[in-house]
């Protein structure tokens, strides 16, 4: 087994990555909770080394990465910081950035601030703010749920007894302080519109992804105004959007090509 490169971002923080493949270079934004070994397993890397140089990486708070525990440390500058550590320890200029459900809402913030960005592909995520409406109210009820838990074990005072079986597993595994700081950083996310981006984008959505559909209907009159392409895939979820590799990957492959 190889040992991991790691890329030191601004602020010290230590972002784990992968570079493989010739060619051009595209870089991987995982999904929520996932790491940057499920490219592999998907299926895209093994089909992009072929012509791409594919560079994979750990978002702070996941997988080998650094995870502080301190919402401060999940700015969206910071996030975009992270990618661009990772591009210049990989020697690589320009790039195209495909993102997945949380690699796609940070796909955007660095494709409206950077010009090192030559094309971007955002997957299964709503234009506007880092979390509206159902994403939103979830993250709130997680806060308010684990805030006083984590706050009881600080002080030595919980009583695991009251936990359900799912809250105990849960706490055993020693990532909720994480998701804490990440999921209350989103909060405050600014709000990116499709003419925001300062290059040529392509959105992908399943049309069975209600969030992102309505966004699309949205945001409809401003997307006529930007760069930004849209392409439905018909009868297909959140998850799919990623696991169906041969329905998306055709789509995605010529966009990154024209």
């Amino acid at each position: 087994m190889h040992s991991t490169p790691f890329a030191t971002s601004p602020d010290g923080i230590q972002i784990a990555y992968d570079a493989t493949g010739t060619g051009p270079s595209i870089v991987l934004l995982h999904g929520e909770g996932m790491t940057r070994q499920r490219w592999y397993d998907g299926g895209y890397v093994e089909r992009l080394i072929q012509d791409f140089q594919v560079i994979t990486m750990d978002i702070r708070g996941n997988g080998e990465s650094d995870k502080p525990t301190n919402p401060a440390d999940y700015t969206t500058d910071k996030l975009c910081d992270d990618i661009l550590a990772v591009t210049e320890a990989c020697q690589v200029e320009h790039f195209t950035l495909w993102g997945f459900s949380k690699g796609g809402n940070i796909g955007r913030y660095l494709a409206s601030q950077s010009a090192r960005v030559a094309k971007v592909i955002i997957i299964g995520v709503p234009f506007g703010s880092g979390a509206s409406g159902d994403f939103r109210q979830f993250i709130l009820s997680f806060r308010e749920h684990w805030t006083p838990i984590m706050q009881a074990q600080l002080e030595g005072t919980l009583d695991l007894q009251v936990l359900s079986k799912e809250d105990r597993d849960q706490l055993q595994r020693g990532d909720i302080p994480i998701r804490l700081a990440t999921m209350t950083a989103v909060l405050d996310w600014a709000s990116i519109k499709p003419g925001d981006l300062l290059c040529p984008a392509l959105w992908l959505i399943g049309s069975r992804n209600e969030a992102a559909m309505a966004s699309l209907r949205e945001y409809e009159e401003a997307l006529q105004q930007s760069k930004v392409r849209v392409h439905v895939a018909e009868g297909l979820d959140h998850a799919q959007e990623f696991t169906e590799i041969e329905r998306v990957l055709p789509t995605m492959l010529a966009f990154t090509q024209a």
